[in-house]
C-alpha cells in the first residue's frame, strides 16, 4: 500500500505585522516553513511505510514553497508534487480540497495523512472535506497511529475534546494528526539533507488536473475574507506592583470589584420572536454529538442567535435519537424556536452519518439562512464533510458573528495564531460554520413555550472504522470551563504539577474551574479537556485569574469573551500584563493565598448571580 501526505507551507505568524490604516498584513520579511502538524504527518507516514511502499507528499502553493517542501525529501519521502498556478490564489478550503482530491486521484493513494490544522488559518476542515470528496472515512486529531503486524490494518487513537476514541480500520481512509502524535523528531543527517537537494519536486497546474479557471481561486471559492482586523477586546490594564502583597492585592480587588460591577456588554434577555418565523431567516444548530445526546455547549450559540431578534431565529437538530422532554425544554429555554430529530439505526453515530442527516434536512428546509456545528473534533469532521457534500462555504472555528437586516451572516474567526480576527462571508446558502464551544454566554427564558419537534425519516449508520474503546480525560474534579463563571488558568510559570494541590483552596473558595495553556496540557499537568486557547476551549466567564501565564495571543484568544481578566506574575514586564484588566506583580505562592481570601465573597457572588 502507498501513503499520500497533504502538507502546507505556512508563514511564521509571529512575524506578521498589522497595518491598522489599510487593515492588511505586512508580509515583507516573513519566513515560511512546513506546517508543524503536516510535518509530523510526513514523519509518521515514513515510520509506517514497509519495504516496497511509497510515501508521496502533495501540497498546493506558490512556486517559492518548493524550497520548504524539499525538507520532506530529507525525512525519507519518495515523491513531492506541488500544485501551483497563479489562478489558485485566493482559494478557500473547499476549492483547496477539490484541487487536492483531483491530484490524489491521479497520484493514487491508500492511506492519506495530514495535519489536523494549519497554524495560519486554524480551520481544521480541509482534511474532512478531502475525505468526503474521496468518499473515504475520516479520522481526525489522531495522537497515535499504529500498523498491525502482518495485515494492512491500522489502529488510531483520536482526541474527542473530552477524551479519546480508539479505532481499528483498513484503508482507504484519511487520518489527520495533532501535535501529540510526535514529540521530538530526529533531525536529518547530512546525507539525508544532501539527498533532498538532489531530488526533483514535480509541479502541476490546473490544466494538468483538468480544472477550469472559474472553478478555482477567488472566483471559484464559496467563502471569502471580508476584512482582517486587530479585534482584541478593549482592555485598559491596571498593574499593581508597589508596596506589600496585602496592599497590592487590596488595590487589585478594588479594581476587580469595580469592573465586575459595571453593566454587562450585552443584555441576557431575549427579544420577542417574530410571529412569522420566516424560513429564510432560520439558522439551524446541531445540538447533538456522537452519542445522540444534547450537547450543552450548544446552548450559548442558540442564545446568541436568538439575541438577534427579527434578523434571524435559531432551530435545533438532533441526530441519532429522539430528544427527551427535558432536553427539548432545555433547548427551548436557551432560545431555540423549533426542533428537528433524525433517528439513526446504530450507535455511536459517525460524522458521515450526521452529514447525511443534515443533507436530508436541507432538502426539507432549503431556505435556511445558516447551519452551525460546534467546533469539537467531531463537529469539525461533520462540518467539513457536509460542506463538501453540498458544495457549501464553511467558516471554521468562528468565535463571533453578526446578522444584517436581511438575515445574511458574517462570521468572525481567529487567524494567524490568534493575533487577528478575520471576517468571513459566504456566497452559498445556507451559510455554514463551526463555532467554538464556550464562546457565548447562554441565557434562559423560563417562560419559553414547548418546542415544536419535527421527526424526519431515519438515516442509516455509516459503517466506517470500528470503535474499539474510548475514555474520558476531562476530570470534573477541576470543574467545567464552559459553564463556570469564575476560572483559574495556569501556565508553565506555576512551576510544575506538584503545585496543583496548592490551588485547591482557591478553586473551592471561588467555586472556580481550572484550565491551562497548551504547554501545560502537553506537559501532562492537566487533562486535555482543560486546555484554554486557540486549540482548546473558549471561556465566556465573568472572571478569569491567570497564574504563571506568559500572555501568548494563541492562548488569550480563548478568553476574549471573559469579562474581567486578572494576571499574577512576578515579572513586571511580562507580556500578559498588557492584555488583561488587572495585574498583580509578585510570586503566585505569595499573592494567591491573599487574593483567595479577599476575592472569595466577590467570586461566589458572581457564581450565585449566574446560576
Amino acid at each position: 500500500m502507498d501513503f499520500a501526505v497533504l502538507v502546507k507551507v505556512v508563514p511564521a505568524v509571529e512575524q506578521f505585522r498589522f497595518d491598522p490604516d489599510r487593515k492588511t498584513l505586512i508580509r515583507t520579511g516573513v519566513q515560511s516553513f512546513l506546517n508543524p502538524n503536516d510535518s509530523r504527518a510526513v514523519r509518521v507516514a515514513v515510520q509506517l511505510r514497509r519495504p516496497g511502499e511509497q510515501v508521496a507528499v502533495l501540497s498546493m502553493g506558490i512556486p517559492d514553497t518548493e524550497v520548504q517542501l524539499r525538507e520532506a525529501f530529507a525525512f525519507g519521502v519518495d515523491r513531492i508534487v506541488l500544485l501551483t498556478d497563479p489562478l489558485l490564489a485566493g482559494s478557500d478550503t473547499l476549492v483547496t480540497a477539490r484541487v487536492l482530491e483531483r491530484a490524489l486521484h491521479e497520484m493514487g493513494h491508500d492511506l492519506v495523512l495530514a495535519g489536523d490544522r494549519s497554524i495560519d488559518s486554524e480551520t481544521g476542515q480541509v482534511g474532512p472535506e478531502v475525505a468526503a470528496l474521496l468518499n473515504v472515512p475520516a479520522l481526525t486529531s489522531a495522537r497515535r497511529l499504529d500498523r498491525t503486524t502482518g495485515a494492512n490494518e491500522f489502529e488510531a487513537v483520536t482526541e474527542t475534546g473530552t477524551g479519546w476514541n480508539r479505532y481499528r480500520f483498513a484503508p482507504p481512509a484519511l487520518v489527520t494528526v495533532n501535535e501529540r502524535i510526535l514529540r521530538k523528531a530526529p533531525k536529518p543527517t547530512p546525507a539525508e539533507s544532501a539527498r533532498a537537494l538532489a531530488m526533483t519536486v514535480e509541479r502541476r497546474g490546473i490544466r494538468d488536473l483538468g480544472l477550469a479557471a472559474e472553478a478555482v481561486g477567488l472566483e471559484g471559492s464559496p467563502t471569502y475574507v471580508h476584512a482582517v482586523e486587530n479585534e482584541e477586546p478593549a482592555r485598559y490594564p491596571q498593574v499593581f506592583e508597589g508596596g506589600s502583597v496585602q496592599l497590592r492585592v487590596g488595590q487589585a480587588v478594588a479594581a476587580i470589584k469595580a469592573l465586575l460591577g459595571a453593566p454587562a456588554a450585552r443584555p441576557v434577555s431575549f427579544p420577542p420572536l417574530s410571529s412569522s418565523l420566516a424560513a429564510e431567516r432560520e439558522v439551524l444548530v446541531l445540538v447533538s454529538g456522537p452519542t445522540g445526546e444534547t450537547d450543552p455547549t450548544s446552548f450559548g450559540v442558540l442564545s446568541e442567535l436568538r439575541r438577534w431578534g427579527s434578523h434571524i431565529w435559531p432551530s435545533a437538530l438532533w441526530v441519532g435519537r429522539l430528544p427527551s422532554d427535558l432536553e427539548r425544554a432545555n433547548v427551548a429555554r436557551h432560545g431555540a424556536a423549533r426542533g428537528y430529530a433524525i433517528p439513526s439505526d446504530g450507535f455511536p453515530i459517525g460524522s458521515r452519518t450526521v452529514a447525511q442527516a443534515m443533507d436530508q434536512l436541507l432538502e426539507q428546509r432549503p431556505l435556511l439562512a445558516g447551519m452551525v456545528v460546534m467546533a469539537s473534533p467531531f463537529g469539525r469532521e461533520v462540518g467539513g464533510q457536509f460542506a463538501a457534500r453540498r458544495g457549501l462555504g464553511l467558516t471554521g472555528d468562528a468565535v463571533a458573528f453578526s446578522a444584517d437586516a436581511t438575515g445574511a451572516l458574517t462570521w468572525r474567526k481567529p487567524a494567524f495564531g490568534g493575533g487577528l480576527v478575520a471576517s468571513i462571508r459566504s456566497r452559498t446558502r445556507p451559510n455554514l460554520a463551526t463555532v467554538r464551544p464556550g464562546g457565548f454566554h447562554p441565557s434562559q427564558d423560563p417562560a419559553a413555550p414547548p418546542l415544536p419537534l419535527q421527526v424526519l425519516p431515519q438515516v442509516s449508520s455509516d459503517h466506517g472504522p470500528d470503535l474499539v474503546d474510548s475514555g474520558q480525560e476531562r476530570d470534573m474534579h477541576w470543574g467545567d470551563l464552559e459553564t463556570a463563571r469564575v476560572v483559574l488558568i495556569i501556565g508553565m510559570g506555576l512551576g510544575g504539577p506538584e503545585h496543583l494541590t496548592a490551588l485547591e483552596p482557591t478553586l473551592s473558595a471561588w467555586n472556580a474551574a481550572l484550565g491551562g495553556t497548551r504547554r501545560v496540557i502537553d506537559a501532562g499537568w492537566l487533562p486535555g479537556g482543560q486546555q484554554v486557547g486557540l486549540t482548546g476551549t473558549s471561556v465566556a466567564a465573568d472572571l478569569a485569574v491567570l497564574v504563571g501565564v506568559s500572555g501568548a495571543g494563541n492562548h488569550l484568544i480563548g478568553l476574549r469573551r471573559t469579562r474581567v481578566l486578572v494576571a499574577v506574575n512576578p515579572d513586571p514586564a511580562a507580556a500578559v500584563f498588557r492584555r488583561v484588566d488587572v495585574g498583580i506583580v509578585g510570586p503566585w505562592g505569595e499573592v494567591l493565598p491573599v487574593l483567595t481570601d479577599r476575592l472569595a465573597g466577590v467570586a461566589q457572588a458572581r457564581t450565585v448571580a449566574s446560576a
